[in-house]
């Protein structure tokens, strides 16, 4: 029943796709503005309401994997007990618009302080000689740690949602290999729930990618970060074979996004370090993207599509190694270091 979970999860998050994209052209439900915002790059009004459909599928798939024995109902209802807050604040700021960022900062703590609480995601080591000496002499250490680090994500994922198809398969492949682990290390549960994230993903991607006709939203980016960076910390803390390093090194795409971005704008350019620009490594490729298509007489739209793909390679640097080398912490350690050298350096050929 776990192929079986997964395909209900990827349908019904098509047909919940279907359903709002209909719903916004008809009655304007949830339908994203075309002005007003730097990093807005489509022409028509498009519905940002795409996270619904994907927790709706997510939510049926996880619920028939219970049924199943896979999971438990008990489980899945603290995963949603926990990532309410901060759903509750994407959906508000999907349908709604201009909840604060504070507000949106402070659900995603609570989510995330209620994750290490009722379903035990702490962070007990680093991989790191020393350091994790000391989280297991301060154990708060450890709990402040994964609020920082469940609560970062979200806003990180959110961050790299720029261009059709970027985040949706970003966030896919990040779950694909936190499946992969977690058959590896026989994790049913995380194995199964991380499977039907890829399957509502999937359902959700058929109509973002390449048409983009409809959009991930705040809800549905803060839905991959919160899921991703909670299953890789479970797995982490579940199993000492699985390095440490194999959590940042899957997330670490959208980790460094948000880091590089914070530090770009808060020291380099001395500006609030979470205030939007459109100097972000998907935005200087979109560019270079628009200049060769326009040449070409290509629309706007094509180059939206084609610019995702090449931050799945860059993410592909990252996860790949995560695959492989998930019980080899120095090895992951390297190639976390390699990835970003690859970042800056690719940053760097881009902005000049």
């Amino acid at each position: 029943m776990i192929r079986e979970s997964i395909a209900l999860a990827a349908l019904l998050s098509w047909l919940a796709c279907v359903l709002l994209i209909v719903l916004g052209q008809r009655w304007g439900f949830g339908l994203d503005e075309t002005v007003g915002e730097l990093q807005k790059k489509h022409r028509r009004p498009t519905a940002r309401s795409g996270g619904l459909a994907i927790i709706a599928g997510f939510a049926a798939g996880a619920a028939l994997a219970a049924a199943h024995g896979y999971s438990t109902a008990r489980f899945n209802l603290h995963l949603c007990a926990v990532a309410a807050p901060l759903l509750l604040a994407g959906v508000w700021e999907d349908l709604r618009r201009h909840l604060s960022p504070p507000l949106r900062a402070a659900a995603g703590v609570l989510s995330a302080l209620l994750a290490v609480m009722v379903l035990g995601a702490g962070i007990d080591r680093l991989g790191i000689p020393g350091i994790d000496a000391l989280l297991r002499a301060w154990p708060l250490l450890g709990t402040a740690l994964s609020v920082v680090a469940l609560a970062a994500m979200p806003h990180a994922v959110n961050m790299i949602d720029g261009f059709h198809g970027l985040a949706g398969v970003v966030g896919a492949m990040i779950l694909s290999a936190i499946a992969y682990v977690a058959f590896k290390v026989g994790d049913t549960q995380i194995m199964v729930l991380a499977g039907v994230g890829v399957g509502a993903l999937t359902g959700f991607l058929f109509w973002n990618w390449p048409r983009g006709d409809i959009f991930l939203g705040d809800t549905g980016a803060y839905f991959i970060g919160f899921v991703a960076a909670l299953l890789a910390t479970l797995l982490v803390h579940r199993h000492a074979q699985v390095s440490p390093w194999f959590a940042l090194s899957v997330l670490l795409y959208p980790s460094w996004e948000l880091l590089f971005s914070v530090y770009r704008r808060r020291v380099l350019r001395g500006r609030p370090g979470m205030l939007a620009d459109t100097l972000h490594l998907h935005h200087l490729v979109h560019r270079r993207l628009q200049r060769a298509l326009h040449l070409r007489a290509r629309p706007e739209r094509e180059a939206n599509a084609h610019t995702a793909p090449y931050l799945w390679g860059l993410a592909a640097f990252s996860i790949a190694p995560a695959v492989l080398w998930w019980d080899r912490g120095v090895l992951l350690a390297a190639s976390c270091l390699a990835f970003v050298a690859v970042y800056i350096s690719s940053y760097r050929a881009l902005l000049r």
